[in-house]
């Protein structure tokens, strides 16, 4: 009797101790790199400066298909190249508190127009989902400005950017921050729709229908994201 408790005991702290270790182990990533495997994240996208400091990007069109995002931080390829990132840089506000700056960034390569200045009349995701090749107007893409440089943008006392000096850096960018009141607000139908050239000439529509995306994992840190080829 007296063996059998002690073989019951080791088990059971051999049991124990496997399990402390799987749960103390290092989480991996939401996207681990696999170089034989493209594989899209999902919306709504983690932006937080804390959680994801290198934001999400997307590649929309993948070795001739459909691509889709990845975190920056942790690439499911090597050969991702992102047509247009989302990102949070931690700012100073005036009365000295910490908040966040997300924006939109477009690769040198790509370039992009807000839509919904074109056509004043198509807004939303209802527009969104209705927009086709055959019933675009007239529009002119625009690249980012290559003079944007968050590094240059006069810093705080807590050693993060002015919020309001940041601001004026995103104006740089044709999408920018453009996005974040329409998608704040609970105005129906109001986000703009964008579309973007990708690298390989293809045209994208895109448009943030919610932020902070709910629902989500989170109440905060979330975006909620739409976009498709413009067939």
């Amino acid at each position: 009797m007296k063996s059998f408790k002690n073989l019951f005991i080791v088990v059971v702290t051999l049991t124990i101790g496997a399990v402390l270790l799987t749960s103390c182990e290092k989480e991996e990533p939401d996207n681990p790199i696999n170089e034989s495997q493209f594989k899209s994240l999902e919306s709504p996208y983690l932006i937080c400066a804390g959680r994801n400091p290198g934001g999400v990007g997307f590649d929309f069109e993948y070795k001739g298909k459909k691509g889709g995002a990845n975190n920056m931080d942790s690439l499911t390829v090597t050969d991702f190249e992102y047509d247009l990132k989302i990102r949070t840089i931690k700012a100073e506000r005036p009365d000295g508190s910490s908040g966040g700056a997300p924006f939109i960034q477009l690769a040198s390569s790509a370039k992009a127009v807000n839509y919904s200045s074109v056509d004043e009349t198509c807004k939303g995701v209802t527009s969104f989902r209705n927009l086709k090749k055959s019933n675009l107007l007239d529009y002119t893409l625009k690249s980012d400005d290559p003079s944007f440089d968050i590094s240059s943008v006069q810093k705080g006392e807590s050693g993060t950017p002015l919020m309001k000096e940041l601001a004026k850096e995103y104006k740089k960018l044709v999408i920018g921050q453009t996005w974040r009141e329409p998608a704040n607000n609970n105005i129906a139908d109001d986000e703009p729709i964008w579309i973007i050239q990708t690298k390989e000439g293809r045209l994208v529509k895109f448009i943030v229908p919610k932020f902070p995306a709910k629902p989500a994992p989170t109440p905060t840190g979330y975006i909620e994201i739409m976009w498709d080829f413009v067939e």
